[in-house]
């Protein structure tokens, strides 16, 4: 019995293994109050990317975003945001992701991770 116990264990920890190796790029940066980042994966029309994003320490606004080609798109804005997840589906050929802000009085560190049909994944500060 003890050894089923054991096996279910390290059955649970291997399946988390697995699936924090499922992400395939991730990025953590401090923002200090005012500051702000870039980050967008470089995606064709139709292409889909999934993510999630943890904001420590405080709350950050967000504008999730798109442009290439002199195409434009805003899929999502954010205030106040500790986090989310979710699909970014590419509406043209560009450059796909979100530009972060703290208006927090205090740093507060975002990590963003990400999968899917994308070429790149890259800072664009």
């Amino acid at each position: 019995m003890l050894g089923l116990f054991v096996g279910a264990a390290h059955a649970q920890e291997m399946a988390a293994s697995e699936a924090a190796e499922e992400w395939r790029d991730e990025t953590t940066f401090t923002l200090a109050p005012g500051d702000s980042a870039e980050w967008k994966l470089v995606m064709d029309a139709g292409q889909t990317a999934e993510y999630r994003m943890l904001v420590e320490g405080g709350r950050v606004n967000f504008d999730q975003h798109g442009h290439g080609g002199g195409n434009s798109v805003t899929y999502e804005k954010g205030r106040g945001s500790t986090g989310s997840e979710g699909e970014i589906v590419a509406e043209f050929d560009g450059e796909h992701g979100w530009f972060w802000r703290n208006r927090d009085s205090a740093d507060v560190t975002v990590t963003v991770r990400v999968r899917g049909e994308y070429a790149e994944f890259k800072d664009a500060s």
